[in-house]
């Protein structure tokens, strides 16, 4: 087990898990649009209600919620090593504990929910998609928090900080905007009606035309993105927590 705690296969597990959304994303919609379906705009979810992009979507989101769970877990064991050789006090263990725990969240609820279309299980579907949302956002701020605090014991860290600020900011906003859409859309009611209106549209696909629930898709995708960008400063982040692997 030891061999995936060295800095080049979490740097890896970094990239796949990288590749595997992006590559997910990107198929995802051009089979969707490939089908006849409206090009604006989607959600990621709506994508999961064809045949032909559900298969992809299916087994894309399941390797990358794998990978992400798997990441969440080198991270801990790699900044727990850290903070062991460094006089952090408790806080900053707390911060990795409870990163780990909302990244492996995220993870599991992604792979739970490749297996949940939305037209089929609207209500499961809706509840794991916010937890999905709340535990990443969660997870990226909390590792926001812990690099610039790592940066008081080691400056190097402050280019990290820097660039996961900017990126994990860009993410909250995007889901403070997508929500927002939503609301315009549904009201303040907590029921389904409205959800399973739009999802009727969806399943039929050639016309998405509710504006307000075309712009919180969009607001998704960039989330989305936004939160791959929060994993790729991981890849900084470990070549200076496994400094010492190239000293020895």
């Amino acid at each position: 087990m030891q061999w995936l705690l060295q800095a080049d296969t979490v740097r890896k597990t970094i990239r796949a898990c990288m590749a595997a959304q992006l590559a997910t994303l990107a198929v995802c919609y051009v089979l969707w649009v490939s089908e006849g379906c409206d090009y604006f705009m989607p959600f990621i979810s709506d994508t999961d209600t064809q045949p032909v992009s559900g298969v992809p979507f299916t087994i894309g989101f399941t390797v990358s919620g794998l990978l992400l769970t798997l990441l969440a877990w080198q991270l801990f064991r790699l900044r727990s090593d850290w903070i062991s050789s460094n006089p952090t006090g408790a806080r900053l263990r707390s911060l990795n504990t409870f990163s780990a725990i909302f990244g492996i969240i995220s993870g599991l609820f992604i792979v739970w929910i490749a297996y949940t279309p939305w037209d089929e299980q609207l209500a499961l579907h809706l509840l794991q998609a916010r937890v999905i949302f709340g535990s990443s956002l969660i997870w990226a701020f909390l590792s926001t928090i812990m690099v610039r605090e790592m940066a008081a014991f080691d400056t190097r860290f402050q280019e990290v900080y820097v660039s996961r600020r900017n990126r994990a900011t860009f993410t909250g906003l995007c889901l403070g905007l997508m929500a927002l859409s939503v609301v315009q859309y549904t009201g303040i009611s907590v029921g389904l009606f409205e959800f399973e209106t739009y999802v009727d549209m969806v399943q039929i696909c050639t016309d998405l035309s509710i504006n307000e629930m075309s712009m919180a898709a969009l607001f998704e995708w960039a989330m989305v993105l936004g939160l791959i960008g929060v994993v790729e400063t991981g890849i900084h982040e470990v070549s200076l927590l496994t400094s010492h692997e190239s000293e020895e």
